[in-house]
């Protein structure tokens, strides 16, 4: 995958992160004025822009006065696994990604501390895949659905976007997959190979007739995982998991405009081995812990979703309507529980935008509401050894969230642009409690919540290069998970855990020296109060509860360098620091002011030296990837870190074998290079100092892509 900051058009779809700095790319993030082209061919074109979709509304992609990165083209899947999304996030600036290779959980995404203490899936920021929102109202994010084979490009807003997406938006990540093919039908198959048991196969077909289009995939993944049952009777692997996706999608001109429709749907089982105490970890021991194989702790996903969205002209206007639905079964024993989960949610999303000119001056508003539902049936049963024993919590949970926004896009002077965006969000949490007995009152209650969120950002253009600056502001609240986790293992709501709210601040630059080199480096400050901070009690190990901080603040620093050398070798370099503490937080009369926020390594360093030998005519490529990531604090008391460590890993592939009508893509890549021990995701506040989640040792798969098409 190749990376470039906002701020560098395309010299080719396939290279779009390796341009300079042109005024002529644009960029919009969901907006309805400039929606991503469905119709966009894959193969590789000369572009004069590069269209992507992060603020409502449309404006220079140099000019864009907040902090965003974009990836784009066939390099997000070459030579990748497919598996993990971290591998299409590799060398996004202020983006992290705990890997927990633990498939009940997921993946842990985390922009600038944002996300960083998710119990499982992600939090704190906002994920929009193919327009439809995988971000639910109360702010949990779940990625089980998504078919990385087929992902073609990748957008992020690093820093709040509370005022553009609302509840959770610490960052906003925009997930695209491959536009249909423009001719009548292109077919591809790929399949992966590799240690562990991994086997990851991936079909898709794509075309179009007449001014319809459509794409359709399959996946299918396995593997029975490094982390191991250590018993009397020998070891076994405790780590299996077993994934089944779908996706589709369709579109159509309709009513002067397009219409698309998108379906998904997944069915995953995944073993928990849990997370280790440090006398395990630090001997080495990469096992399954052993209350979590005692007690059955796995998951069991079924998941559909589905949405519709119409683009188009409307009374002098850009309107586009969304729509969608998703519903989730979830059958989930942990260790000390027995979760039966069931999940509805939807929403619909109006947005409209229109610009004018005048005397050589210009502006844009963009403007829309949205509204979301979310309904859960929940029920926890005590653990008998994975199985459900007696019934301890029966509740239905409501999520209403009703949201005004608009977006203002002026041109201030010659090379002076600002934006203002403001948002109104408010969200209502509901709970009625079905468990009620003589001694377990009646715990049924509502809960508000909202916010303004407002953003202004400006940008000053000097050429090849360009300042901005902007303040933010962003709230998080509870999800309905969070909320019915009590400590004191009563129903309803937790009455004392409240939202958090904060606001940023940045200011950077980007450009580009020469025709070779390409830059970002952008400082930032994020204040928050009622940080969420999760802890575990003695009475429920491995089960996450959570309460507000006081209030705490981050400093940082990014900076991305994207250069060629000499042909055909070209490196990329990212660098964050993030000094994330409590400033006022007292937990059972300890002060701990002035101590790091648990979960965030203050450095992490990304390096990656490329020989693309497509450029000289060879056709192949090869990638060495070098990672730094500094010690890790794993507890609000600091007593306790995770080592830092550094990681290698190779990368071999071919852009494409011809062999008769076929295109084949092979691929290599070898993992852990050096072997190295280390944390690949921590556990903060764990009961008993269960902090670590090993990462694998060395390892590697190889793969073949097969593709043919009719034109």
């Amino acid at each position: 995958m190749r990376n470039a900051t906002l701020g560098a058009s395309a010299r080719s779809a396939r290279g779009c992160w390796r341009t300079a700095l042109p005024l002529a790319a644009t960029i919009q993030l969901v907006g309805a004025g400039g929606a991503y082209a469905q119709d966009e061919a894959t193969d590789t074109v000369a572009l004069d822009t590069v269209v992507v979709s992060l603020t409502g509304s449309p404006t220079g992609l140099a000019r864009f006065p907040f902090s965003a990165s974009l990836a784009a083209g066939p390099d997000l899947v070459q030579a990748n696994s497919g598996l993990f999304i971290e591998e299409a996030l590799h060398a996004l600036p202020g983006v992290r990604v705990q890997n927990r290779f633990n498939a009940s959980v997921g993946e842990r995404i985390s922009i600038r501390g944002f996300g960083a203490r998710a119990q499982f899936g992600v939090r704190g920021i906002r994920i929009v895949v193919d327009g439809i929102p995988a971000t639910l109202p109360d702010g949990q994010t779940t990625l089980d659905h998504l078919e990385l084979g087929s992902l073609a490009r990748v957008e992020v807003l690093r820093g709040p976007g509370a005022s553009l997406y609302g509840n959770g938006a610490g960052g906003v990540i925009i997930l695209r997959s491959t536009p249909p093919y423009t001719g009548a039908a292109r077919h591809s198959a790929r399949l992966v190979v590799g240690s562990n048991g991994l086997v990851n196969a991936h079909a898709a077909t794509s075309g179009s007739a007449g001014g319809a289009s459509y794409r359709a995939s399959v996946g299918r993944s396995s593997a029975h995982g490094f982390r191991k049952n250590v018993s009397g009777e020998g070891v076994d692997p405790y780590s299996s998991f077993d994934r089944t996706t779908a996706n589709a999608f369709a579109s159509l001109p309709t009513l002067g405009g397009s219409l698309s429709a998108q379906a998904s749907g997944v069915v995953l089982d995944a073993l928990n081995p849990g997370s280790l105490p440090s006398e395990l970890f630090d001997d080495g021991s990469s096992q399954a812990w052993s209350f979590n194989v005692a007690q059955g702790a796995r998951k069991s996903v079924r998941q559909a979703q589905a949405g519709l969205r119409w683009l188009g002209p409307l009374g002098g206007a850009e309107v586009a309507v969304s729509i969608y639905g998703v519903r989730r079964e979830l059958d989930n024993p942990i260790p000390t529980s027995v979760i039966d989960l069931g999940r509805s949610g939807g929403g619909v999303r109006i947005e409209a935008g229109s610009e004018w000119h005048r005397r050589g001056q210009g502006a844009r508003i963009d403007f829309g509401i949205e509204t979301e539902a979310q309904i859960d049936e929940r029920r926890n049963f005590r653990n008998r050894g994975g199985e459900a024993g007696t019934l301890t919590l029966d509740q239905e949970e409501r999520v209403g969230a009703l949201a005004a926004f608009a977006t203002l896009r002026l041109s201030l002077a010659r090379r002076l642009e600002g934006t203002f965006a403001l948002r109104a969000d408010r969200l209502r949490f509901q709970v009625d409690d079905r468990l009620v007995e003589a001694e377990d009152p009646d715990d049924s209650g509502v809960r508000s919540m909202g916010a303004v969120s407002p953003s202004l950002g400006l940008y000053l253009g000097l050429g090849e290069h360009g300042l901005f600056a902007a303040l933010s502001g962003s709230f998080e609240t509870p999800t309905t998970t969070e909320l019915a986790n009590r400590p004191s293992g009563a129903g309803g709501f937790n009455p004392e855990l409240g939202a958090a709210r904060g606001r940023s601040v940045e200011a950077g630059a980007r450009g580009a020296l020469g025709p070779d080199l390409r830059y970002d480096a952008t400082l930032f400050a994020t204040y928050l109060s009622g940080q969420l901070v999760p802890f575990e009690v003695l009475s429920a190990p491995g089960r996450r509860f959570y309460r507000n901080a006081g209030r705490s603040r981050t400093h940082g620093v990014e900076v991305f360098v994207d250069a060629d050398l000499h042909s055909p070798l070209s490196v990329r370099l990212a660098y964050e620091y993030l000094d994330a503490r409590y400033t006022d937080f007292t937990v059972d009369e300890a002060r701990l002011d002035g101590n790091r926020v648990p979960g965030v390594a203050p450095h992490l360093a990304e390096a990656t030296l490329r020989a693309d030998g497509a450029e000289a005519g060879w056709g192949w490529f090869a990638e060495l990837r070098v990672e730094r990531r500094g010690e890790v604090p794993l507890s609000d008391a600091n007593d306790a870190t995770a080592p830092g460590h550094t990681l290698l890993e190779v990368r071999i592939g071919a852009d494409a074998v011809e062999w008769g009508p076929l295109r084949l893509v092979p691929l290599f890549a070898v993992t852990n290079l050096t072997n190295r021990r280390y944390a690949s995701s921590v556990v903060v506040n764990a009961f008993g100092g269960r902090y670590f989640e090993p990462g694998p040792t060395r390892g590697g798969y190889l793969g073949l892509s097969v593709g043919w098409e009719r034109p």
